[in-house]
């Protein structure tokens, strides 16, 4: 949400090369969109660019290469629209890593605001290490605060006081506990953000953790979150405090739609880049692998067709969110990175655009996914 060099650097170089730019959107200052429209009918493209940073490490999650890919294949389809008729619409999507107090995920906000629903498709990319893959599954994923109130006291008198501090102890080891009875592949994470203050010797009156809860499926999700919700209640209860629980954002699985997977594919393939197989994906699908990425691009899929593919960031194995992601996005390898994903994304744009048909089939899978809630994909 402090995007603000970004967002103006992509909003002045869209205005320049002659896209219509709205800013700020759907009540975020370092949002944008920025449209170009020909004269004649046709596809509408909607491309996602993501510019934000983690905290104390840079980019070490390559949205700098989000960013770039998406303002270049805009700028690509810029040339293209006049001829081919339609539209290209670039969404700029702050705060995906959702670490700010406040924050809920850029493309949630846009989406409950209806950002989105005036393009066919969106079309988006995210580095990594490996082979380029064109679909993987993404996570839903809970992002909470957990706090406890308690009574502050001199330590020599405890009994005069409740410890905020030993009640989310407690709390997180009974979660821990519950963790035996749950499914595989259920992720709780955190971190004490307030332990209590910085004197050991007053007993601590608040504590918080700040969690974050995956699961492969979102309907036991949201079954064990209750769960997790009820033990902070109970725990509060027999303490005699406080507990409360505060949802900071929540994201979507990700919805694949395989008529923009393959066309993903097939132009990966005609520039002689390697593809992991979208059958692996399916695998780990049966598999019900722990679970891994997630994003706020999630919730676009469920408003309009979309690709969220991964472009290789080379084959050295670099994990995300470490200092050596971020050295690899601002390399030689970032760039070639960018050059790859424009490329991809403005030839599939091209074939959404002239291939007779293609936005129709695209739209019917997605709209058959809704007609079943998105139960079965």
């Amino acid at each position: 949400l402090q995007e603000h060099r970004a967002c103006e650097l992509l909003v002045s170089t869209l205005r320049e090369s002659g896209f219509e730019v709205e800013s700020p959107v759907a009540g975020l200052d370092t949002a944008f969109v920025a449209s170009y429209r020909s004269d004649k009918p046709g596809p509408r493209i909607g491309l996602a660019a993501e510019y934000d940073c983690v905290p104390d490490l840079g980019h070490a999650c390559g949205h700098n290469i989000i960013a770039a890919s998406a303002v270049g294949t805009a700028l690509a389809l810029r040339s293209v629209v006049d001829d081919t008729g339609g539209s290209v619409t670039i969404f700029g999507t702050p705060d995906e890593e959702a670490v700010s107090p406040g924050s809920r995920g850029g493309k949630v906000v846009m989406a409950e605001d209806g950002v989105f629903d005036d393009v066919d498709v969106v079309l988006m990319t995210h580095p990594h290490s490996g082979g380029n893959a064109v679909w993987d599954y993404t996570f839903p994923l809970k992002d909470f605060n957990v706090t406890f109130l308690g009574k502050p006291a001199h330590y020599t008198l405890p009994h005069e006081g409740v410890n905020a501090l030993e009640c989310l102890l407690a709390f997180l080891g009974a979660v821990r506990a519950m963790q035996r009875n749950w499914r595989s592949g259920v992720m709780f994470a955190f971190t004490i953000v307030d332990g209590g203050g910085e004197s050991p010797i007053i007993i601590p009156r608040k504590a918080t953790a700040h969690v974050v809860m995956k699961a492969f499926d979102a309907a036991y999700l949201e079954e064990v979150f209750s769960r997790v919700e009820q033990c902070a209640g109970n725990i509060a209860d027999t303490m005699e405090t406080q507990a409360n629980v505060k949802m900071n954002g929540e994201y979507k699985s990700t919805i694949p739609n395989l008529g923009l997977v393959a066309l993903v594919q097939e132009n990966l393939r005609l520039l002689d880049a390697p593809v992991v197989d979208p059958a692996e994906s399916q695998r780990a699908l049966e598999r019900l692998d722990y679970p891994g990425p997630s994003t706020d691009f999630a919730d676009v899929s469920w408003v309009v067709p979309g690709i969220h593919w991964w472009c290789s960031l080379g084959d050295a194995p670099r994990v995300l969110h470490t200092p050596e992601f971020a050295e690899a996005a601002g390399s030689a390898d970032g760039d070639r990175a960018v050059l790859l994903a424009s490329q991809v994304m403005a030839m599939t744009a091209v074939d959404i655009l002239t291939i007779p048909g293609c936005v129709e089939r695209i739209t019917e899978e997605f709209t058959r996914y809704k007609e079943e809630d998105f139960r079965n994909v």
